[in-house]
């Protein structure tokens, strides 16, 4: 790099990640267990779709931030089902919801063809982010995430619905 300004930008978010946050995001500011913290970042994730779903705009943010509440709301899931999750790719974490019982094969294949096709499409390659799609997958992302607090009657949950 030859830029100063983006050397020293680098150099400044290198360092703040080295640091304990000063100001951390509402509601996970107090969460020591890993297991919660992967519900409520679910939580969060949502509430900010939400946010940008009602200023109609950022359909790119939308899908990602509901592809990722999926795969933290899984994991929630799992981890709470008292199975240990390593560090995992995106896709593996449909295949721990299979063993943990969340649910079938076939559904575990078609949420991970999903994210496979159209997600890295959408952030990464040529396809463009709509309406329609956000307002299903944030749908999706919603519904799995409200399926996994009752299965497991946690009171951790962030969300207002």
């Amino acid at each position: 790099m030859t830029s100063k300004e983006i050397e020293n930008a680098l150099a400044d978010a290198e360092d703040a990640f080295q640091r304990s946050p000063d100001n951390p995001e509402t509601g996970l500011e107090f969460v020591t267990d890993p297991t919660i913290l992967q519900l409520r970042k679910a939580c969060r994730l949502l509430d900010a779709a939400h946010f940008l779903i009602d200023r109609n705009g950022h359909y790119t943010v939308i899908i990602e931030a509901s592809f990722v509440a999926i795969e933290r709301s899984i994991q929630f899931y799992v981890e709470a089902s008292g199975y240990d999750i390593p560090r995992q790719s995106h896709t593996e974490v449909y295949e721990y919801g299979i063993q943990a019982g969340l649910f079938s094969e076939d559904i575990a294949d078609r949420l991970e063809a999903l994210w496979q096709e159209n997600r890295s499409e959408s952030y990464y390659r040529t396809g463009i982010a709509g309406e329609y799609r956000v307002q299903t997958i944030y749908q999706l992302a919603t519904n799995l995430h409200k399926e996994v607090v009752n299965l497991t009657r946690t009171r951790d949950c962030l969300c207002s619905d």
